[in-house]
């Protein structure tokens, strides 16, 4: 696997002496994920006890203080700093599997995140231990990759290891990434300017992703030049991973479909977005994107499963940009 070499100008530099890359691999639909510290063992009971309630537990933006846990939003305050309603989203307690077996379920207490000013968290209800069980400051984040595993949200923040993550149904997606706007456009945009007439026209490509190039997904911020890289959207027959690349003057973002089938819809696009001034390369092969972020105190490398004609335009489309950041 290669990788192109190019630089931006606003990323942490390499030294020589630098730690080794940390790889963040955005793994398949089909592949499992395991349980987290907090989650416990499901048994039958709780399972049951759940699917009668699954219509009461769809994670939301809050209406009202009364839908936000008791002692959540004064957790959250202390240390994120001052919230408002609208800057919450509640997951409430859930279920899901880690594995094939029936016994391969785990309980996710109800978690809330908040996306401050400065910063980022996440409140859990666990009476046995630290109740805001992360915290990143929006500077921190190196990248949000949002994305479909089984029949869950995953998001992950990249930043300081370890990343941050949470799992969500996947109903209460489009008000998780309104939420998130704050975290990808608090990086600054690139003070060199993309150049005209590269790449995709956006009219030319089917509705779902003309339609995704045109929305919050794409244009955190507003309107913006766009530079797009596409795999093969125009086949009528499903293609595996298929989807978009955009670079734009804030960020380098990829979005593809989620399933790992080619014999089911394609509902829903998993994302990932960086913020440009932090892309070091952008490289891979066959159905692997690499796109290497500037970190401290190492970089980090992230591979995303996408169709192979999407790596391909990617690398020699978006490659030499991205060290004109």
């Amino acid at each position: 696997m290669t990788t192109t070499d190019s630089h931006s100008a606003d990323a942490p530099p390499r030294s020589a002496g630098s730690a080794p890359l940390r790889v963040v691999t955005a793994s398949r639909r089909e592949d499992r994920d395991p349980p987290e510290p907090w989650e416990s063992p499901a048994s039958e009971a709780d399972l049951a006890e759940l699917s009668t309630r699954r219509f009461e537990r769809l994670p939301h933006r809050p209406a009202s203080l009364a839908e936000v846990p008791p002692g959540a939003l004064d957790d959250l305050r202390r240390d994120v700093g001052d919230l408002d309603l609208e800057q919450l989203f509640v997951i409430p307690r859930s279920s899901r599997t880690i594995g094939a077996a029936r016994a391969d379920w785990v309980l996710t207490p109800t978690e809330v995140i908040a996306v401050g000013s400065e910063a980022i968290g996440v409140w859990i209800d666990d009476a046995g231990g630290p109740r805001v069980r992360a915290v990143l400051p929006l500077t921190g984040v190196v990248a949000v990759l949002d994305r479909s595993v089984l029949l869950h949200g995953r998001l992950e923040l990249v930043g300081p290891e370890p990343s941050i993550v949470v799992r969500y149904n996947t109903v209460g997606r489009p008000e998780l990434r309104e939420l998130l706007l704050p975290v990808r456009t608090s990086s600054q945009p690139a003070a060199t300017a993309l150049p005209e007439g590269l790449g995709q026209d956006p009219a030319t490509l089917p509705h779902k992703w003309m339609a995704l190039l045109r929305s919050t997904d794409v244009l955190p911020a507003g309107p913006d030049r766009l530079v797009i890289a596409a795999g093969d959207p125009w086949n009528i027959r499903p293609q595996l991973h298929d989807g978009v690349a955009v670079l734009s003057s804030r960020e380098l973002l990829v979005a593809t479909d989620p399933t790992s089938d080619a014999q089911l819809a394609h509902y829903g696009v998993d994302l990932l977005a960086v913020a440009r001034s932090r892309v070091r390369a952008i490289g891979g092969g066959g159905d692997t994107l690499v796109v290497t972020v500037a970190d401290l105190p190492r970089d980090v490398e992230i591979r995303v499963a996408a169709h192979p004609a999407l790596v391909a335009e990617t690398i020699s489309l978006l490659g030499p940009l991205v060290g004109a950041a």
